[in-house]
């Protein structure tokens, strides 16, 4: 149905695993590189559809999971939540939920309105220097 409707938007959530693909995370990037690989061609595919279809990939974002995921990577079962961490991270805080959103929210916008086939790295800058 979306392909009868003026405009349409598939967002995929992804994560910045996907390109530092780490050790022991096999299952997590394999589908995480292959959910992005669905999107980039279903963007082409759609294009004359006006269906938009785009990649939001985060770094560690302060959920559930992410505690999970912060605990087993630093060995610290201490931590309740993420904030701890903030002030090893970009702008001084852990990506929160709303920042993803913020992300997904604006590429269904009229803003970006010629916008499909992109990967939005919602990290703050830099995955490369902190747990995620």
């Amino acid at each position: 149905s979306m392909r009868t409707r003026p405009r349409g938007d598939i967002v995929m959530i992804s994560s910045a695993a996907s390109e530092k693909l780490a050790a022991n995370g096999a299952p997590y990037n394999m589908a995480k590189c292959a959910l992005e690989g669905l999107a980039l061609t279903l963007a082409k595919e759609e294009r004359d559809n006006h269906i938009h279809v785009n990649i939001v990939a985060p770094g560690l974002v302060d959920t559930d999971m992410g505690v999970r995921l912060a605990r087993a990577q630093t060995g610290r079962n201490d931590l309740g939540d993420l904030r701890s961490l903030d002030e090893s991270y970009p702008f001084g805080r852990v990506c929160q939920p709303t920042d993803v959103a913020n992300v997904v929210l604006w590429l269904c916008s009229d803003g970006a309105g010629y916008v499909t086939g992109q990967r939005i790295a919602c990290d703050g800058g830099g995955s490369d220097t902190y747990v995620y």
